[in-house]
């Protein structure tokens, strides 16, 4: 193992043997002819990946994907079925709300015996004690018992115990989905903090801006296995491409009859998008392949082509969509990014209830987005998507196709000009006196 790699985990596999009543189990254990009563079930598949020094990385996927497992098996507290893992440095977890802590116990004694099992001395956790009860920030309850303790005073505690004895690599597993706003930010601060002085962090959260925001390269696991590991910008839209199922034509239907509005359509032909098209052969995509973006054009409001605007002006992004199959109710969107990958705005025909017409096989329709860059000076990327409606939930589609990393978009403002806002977007304002 490279002195450089943190974690490394190769071929790792973690089975589980599933019976259908405990009479099962025992028939199992008690048989003379050990015949088998159960059925394997695979948590996780022949998974391999490794983290270098400093590194976040982030993991994603839908509920029973595999990523508890896996993070529990980096921490030693499950043993693979199969394959190896291999751990450089002092681990702190953050796994679960409060795990380890005695409902019995006070919150200092839980702080002492949590480090003592993480194999701390005494003497260590009292040079860390002051700051982690100011970060825990629960008063006079740090003296109380655990078992008094609200969810949130549980993962204040838990947190700060974890982050405060300057581990080599902290591992947090949707912990920070609990507790209220301020004390989020000031979690994601410190981990900020902690990365920057050189920590690995293994991240795991539905929160996809915090995946965006926080780490260097991101995994997508699906059914146990990785399904794409990259970027965290395709990787969120990877992991969102697995959310929506295609809908059934009964719910299709059904909401189509709430639906009925115009269609959004623009005057440019097909031909002249491709002519000029900012999509290539080596764009990167990914998607159901369905419905595609077979082109796009971006004009300016004097209808040349422009991928330069200046602040509060608009853009026409022309989208040219293929149907390679049948596809009911198709829609189509953009996600804009800046320079750190913060996702700053999307939307699309959906969310603008636009109804475009069901496409058959072969079939092409040019949608038109006009979009005023009410946003920050500087560079931003965007991704165009096409996809089907999804009766999941209402902002969840079948992804067909996703067009990434194109751009960029430079917003520009001229130097004597004040600037009308400060921050990432402007907001519907007034003021009066």
């Amino acid at each position: 193992m490279n002195d450089n790699i943190a974690i490394s985990v190769q071929n790792v596999s973690k089975s589980y043997r599933l019976y259908d009543s405990t009479q099962q189990r025992l028939k199992e254990a008690l048989h003379p002819f050990r015949k088998k009563f159960h059925r394997e079930f695979l948590s996780l598949r022949d998974v391999s990946f490794e983290v270098p020094r400093g590194e976040t990385i982030g993991i994603l996927g839908r509920n029973g994907c595999g990523k508890s497992t896996l993070l529990q098996i980096i921490c030693g507290i499950l043993q693979p079925t199969s394959g190896s893992i291999t751990t450089r440095g002092r681990i702190s977890a953050l796994l679960e709300l409060g795990a380890g802590f005695n409902p019995e116990f006070t919150g200092r004694s839980n702080v002492y015996m949590n480090g003592a099992l993480a194999g701390f001395s005494h003497e260590e956790m009292d040079a860390q004690m002051e700051a982690i009860e100011n970060f825990a920030d629960i008063g006079q309850f740090i003296d109380q018992p655990a078992k008094t303790y609200s969810s949130g005073m549980y993962i204040r505690l838990a947190f700060a115990c974890a982050i405060n004895v300057k581990p080599d690599i902290l591992i947090v597993d949707e912990a920070l989905s609990v507790g209220d706003v301020f004390f989020q930010q000031k979690c994601y601060a410190k981990i900020r903090e902690i990365i920057a002085g050189g920590t690995t962090c293994l991240f795991v959260s539905h929160d996809t801006q915090a995946i965006m925001s926080i780490c260097n390269h991101a995994i997508l696991l699906r059914n146990g296995e990785i399904d794409f590991q990259g970027a965290p910008e395709e990787t969120v839209s990877r992991y969102y491409a697995t959310m929506g199922k295609r809908a059934p034509a009964t719910s299709v239907a059904k909401i189509q009859d709430k639906l009925a509005l115009p269609v959004c359509q623009s005057s440019m032909t097909a031909a002249a998008i491709l002519e000029h098209s900012i999509i290539s052969p080596n764009s990167q995509r990914h998607g159901a392949g369905g419905l595609i973006v077979a082109g796009a054009r971006i004009t300016n409001q004097c209808n040349c082509d422009s991928q330069e605007v200046q602040m509060l002006e608009k853009l026409n992004f022309h989208i040219l969509l293929r149907a390679i199959e049948d596809v009911t109710d198709p829609s189509t969107g953009i996600h804009l990014f800046d320079r750190l990958g913060n996702l700053v705005f999307a939307a699309g025909t959906r969310q603008h209830r636009l109804r475009l017409p069901d496409l058959k096989s072969g079939e092409e329709l040019v949608v038109k987005m006009a979009i005023t860059f009410s946003v920050q000076p500087g560079e931003y990327t965007f991704s165009l998507g096409a996809s089907e409606l999804s009766d999941d939930r209402p902002n969840v589609g079948f992804i067909h196709d996703r067009v990434e990393m194109l751009g960029p978009i430079v917003v520009t403002v001229d130097e004597n000009t004040v600037l009308p806002f400060y921050g990432i977007a402007q907001l519907p304002m007034s003021i009066s006196f």
